[in-house]
C-alpha cells in the first residue's frame, strides 16, 4: 500500500523534471537525498541494513525500469552513489523522476514494512520534510 509520503516523493521528482531540472541536477538531487537518508539512518539501522535496503528498492524499482538493474547487483554493505550518478546521468530527466523516485518509494515502503509505519515516519520526518516537501495545490495539479 502506498503512504502518502512515499507519493509526495515520486511528484517532487516529477515536478522538477516539468520545471526542466536537467540531468545533472537530478541526478545530484538524487545522490544528495540518498545521501541525506544514509546519513540519518546508518546510526540508528546501521550501514549494511541501509545499503540492504537501498538494494532492494532498486530491485524492486528494476521491474518497472530495468535500467535500475545494475544498482542493486554486486552491492554488500554500502551504497555505492558514484555508480548511481553514472547511471542516472546516462539517462532523460524524465527516466530520472520515474527511476529514482521509484527506487526512493520502494525503500521508503521497505522500511514501513520492515519497522511500522509509525516510527518509518518518525525516523524519516526531517529528512522527507527537506527533500520533499508537500505538494502545494498548484504544484500537485
Amino acid at each position: 500500500m502506498e503512504s502518502q509520503e512515499s507519493h509526495r516523493i515520486v511528484v517532487t521528482l516529477a515536478q522538477k523534471a516539468r520545471d526542466g531540472a536537467d540531468a545533472q541536477q537530478l541526478a545530484d538531487f538524487i545522490v544528495s537525498s540518498w545521501q541525506t537518508i544514509e546519513a540519518s539512518l546508518s546510526p540508528i539501522i546501521g550501514q549494511r541494513s541501509v545499503a540492504t535496503l537501498y538494494k532492494r528498492s532498486f530491485y524492486l524499482a528494476s521491474r518497472e525500469h530495468p535500467w535500475l538493474m545494475d544498482m542493486h547487483e554486486g552491492m554488500q554493505t554500502t551504497v555505492n552513489l558514484a555508480a548511481l550518478k553514472a547511471a542516472l546521468l546516462e539517462r532523460t530527466s524524465a527516466e530520472i523522476a520515474a527511476g529514482a523516485g521509484a527506487a526512493l518509494q520502494m525503500f521508503y515502503e521497505a522500511l514501513t514494512n520492515l519497522i511500522g509505519a509509525s516510527l518509518t515516519e518518525r525516523l524519516m520526518r526531517s529528512v522527507w520534510a527537506d527533500l520533499f516537501p508537500v505538494p502545494t495545490q498548484e504544484n500537485s495539479a
